[in-house]
């Protein structure tokens, strides 16, 4: 009796740990400057994304995520999991100031990021795993923010070394794999190509494909862009396949901010602003076998919830006062009606006041959208900002086409008060 329960307990010690699954890769890609319908899964006729189309289609797979609307504090949300008024990153570069850094002085907006308590690499590296920048990195290096291996070794603007990725090969993230698989740890990257953000230097086979057709030449290099760095994620998604990596390797999928094909850098309404084509982005987690395939054109998602959705697929718990909701978890998402953007002007004009650079505060309650006015002008480009409250009804009017606050100032009273909450708690 004795010797057949130690056997049933030793079979259940073994299963246990047969059952215990190593965690999972994770790779996150962040396109950069891409417009929401640019997208053939998103409904467009004008580019070819037959990659992401599919990876997509495998995906839970969220059509409304917002975005902040210039790269760096977007960039910032991603790694610290808040928005940018708690996490300090409230533009790209410093603004002048007669008694403040010089513009080109980086350390203080390195100081700042560092100074929040979570910094998703750390925290991954931390854990267990191997992690890897390629891309756009804003004024630190991957060392700085926890990462164990990058491109980018020098404090830059942009990301440095790490903008050849995409552009020049795809290399460096399959010799990252290669190590990681050689030691049987698990890994993470951070696949954050400036494509298709100008250069608009797309190769001339791209790039014929879209001539010809009535766009504007503009429009021509961009879409030619969007292919090549659709492309370079199917590329990337081949590697896995045929590396036996895929099923256990969990892919996220954003942009930084948003884009207007037809316009480019002189759209009003776009990059830089906190209309819908500056900061909607379609949203999908892909993890076969985990997480099934549906397609979501209602519930609202925020990037600040990808901190919380990686840390919940590596297993890792940093407490539980992160703002975001897990992507994967459809009942928490479904419940959460509002989601915030915080639009700033491009230079930041105090790093310890983030009013100070404000240019409109915007949440986004269902269908309804209001825009808040600060009375702050945006700074770059032709991008332009809300004079007045602003509410649109974006289940009729996408595109924010007309502004319906006069017509319901009940809804502008209400989702004031919203925002207003969320700035003071969040």
């Amino acid at each position: 009796m004795k010797i057949s329960a130690l056997v049933l307990s030793f079979s259940v010690f073994i299963c246990s740990i047969a059952s215990a699954a190593p965690p999972p890769n994770v790779i996150l890609i962040i396109s950069d400057d891409q417009g929401f319908g640019d997208y053939g899964f998103m409904g467009s006729k004008d580019v070819r994304t037959p990659n992401l189309d599919r990876m997509a289609s495998q995906s839970q797979l969220y059509t409304r995520g917002y975005v902040m609307p210039v790269c760096s504090p977007s960039l910032a949300c991603l790694l610290t999991g808040r928005l940018p008024h708690e996490n300090g990153i409230t533009g790209n570069d410093l603004a002048k100031s007669e008694s403040g850094p010089k513009p080109s002085d980086r350390s203080p907006l390195v100081d700042k990021l560092l100074s929040n308590k979570v910094l998703l690499p750390k925290v991954l590296s931390e854990a267990g795993y191997l992690t890897f920048q390629t891309g756009k990195l804003w004024n630190v290096t991957y060392k700085e923010v926890g990462f164990s291996g990058g491109m980018t070794a020098a404090t830059g603007r942009h990301g440095g070394d790490g903008l050849k990725i995409g552009r020049e090969s795809m290399q460096p993230i399959y010799d990252f794999i290669e190590g990681a698989k050689s030691q049987n740890k698990p890994f993470f990257v951070w696949y954050a190509p400036m494509m298709p953000h100008e250069p608009h230097n797309p190769p001339a086979q791209l790039l014929a494909k879209y001539q010809g057709k009535g766009f504007t030449p503009e429009a021509e290099k961009y879409y030619a862009m969007v292919e090549w760095f659709d492309q370079s994620c199917g590329e990337l998604d081949t590697y896995l396949t045929q590396n036996k990596l895929a099923e256990n390797t969990v892919i996220l999928y954003l942009t930084d901010n948003g884009w207007d094909a037809a316009r480019g850098r002189k759209a009003d309404r776009s990059k830089l602003s906190p209309y819908e084509l500056g900061v909607r982005t379609p949203m999908f987690v892909r993890w076969p076998g985990k997480v099934a395939p549906a397609r979501d054109e209602e519930t609202l998602a925020s990037i600040i919830d990808f901190v919380p959705t990686i840390l919940k697929v590596s297993g890792v718990n940093v407490g539980g006062d992160l703002p975001g909701v897990n992507l994967m978890d459809k009942k928490a998402m479904a419940a959460r009606k509002s989601v915030f953007v915080e639009s700033y002007r491009h230079d930041i004009a105090d790093l310890a006041d983030p009013a100070k650079s404000l240019v409109a505060r915007v949440v986004v309650n269902g269908w309804w959208k209001l825009l808040i006015p600060s009375g702050t002008p945006v700074d770059r480009g032709f991008a332009s900002s809300p004079k007045t409250i602003e509410l649109f009804d974006l289940k009729t009017d996408p595109l924010e086409t007309k502004n319906v606050a006069d017509e319901h100032p009940d809804e502008v009273k209400r989702l004031g008060e919203i925002q207003k909450m969320a700035w003071n708690v969040q």
